[in-house]
């Protein structure tokens, strides 16, 4: 597994996403409120990436529905909260998208763990903000990752290919 860490602007975090989401086979993302996931599901929507959304606050049919759809390719993404997401298994999700950090190391890593299931490669990606660097720092130091946090716009072409570049050159 691949790991990124990418300092994007708020404006411009939902595009960060869709555009990975297009380039990718199947797009988990994890977000820390319900609301969050619901607009971040209106806005990848809104940009012409299909997603769904499942957490609590949503019906089991929607949420059973949901799952199907990303599991069948129907849906790209799929949003989640964390715990909605418990028990979750989806074969061949290439991509996990961290929205905001990870609260600690351990949920890191049960969130990252979804992709480069059975031998398959794939990449865990965290999307931060300025004011969230020293949280990152504090979490790849835990995991024992040490990567340049980059700097991405949504219209950076090395996010056709996250897998492609190394991001500490």
């Amino acid at each position: 597994m691949q790991h990124r860490f990418l300092l994007v602007h708020e404006m411009d975090r939902a595009k960060v996403v869709a555009t990975i989401a297009a380039a990718s086979h199947r797009t988990l993302v994890f977000s820390r409120t319900k609301h969050g996931a619901d607009r971040l599901v209106k806005s990848v929507n809104d940009l012409g990436v299909s997603a769904g959304a499942i957490h609590g606050d949503l019906r089991q049919k929607s949420r059973e529905r949901a799952l199907e759809d990303f599991s069948s390719g129907e849906l790209k993404v799929l949003v989640a909260t964390d715990v909605a997401a418990r028990g979750i298994h989806v074969d061949d999700v290439d991509m996990v998208i961290h929205y905001q950090p990870a609260a600690d190391h351990k949920a890191y890593l049960h969130r990252s763990g979804r992709t480069a299931r059975a031998g398959n490669t794939g990449c865990a990606v965290t999307l931060s903000l300025w004011n969230e660097e020293l949280e990152v720092k504090r979490l790849q130091k835990r995991l024992g990752l040490d990567q340049p946090v980059v700097e991405m716009f949504s219209n950076d072409e090395r996010l056709q290919d996250l897998t492609g570049w190394d991001p500490t050159e």
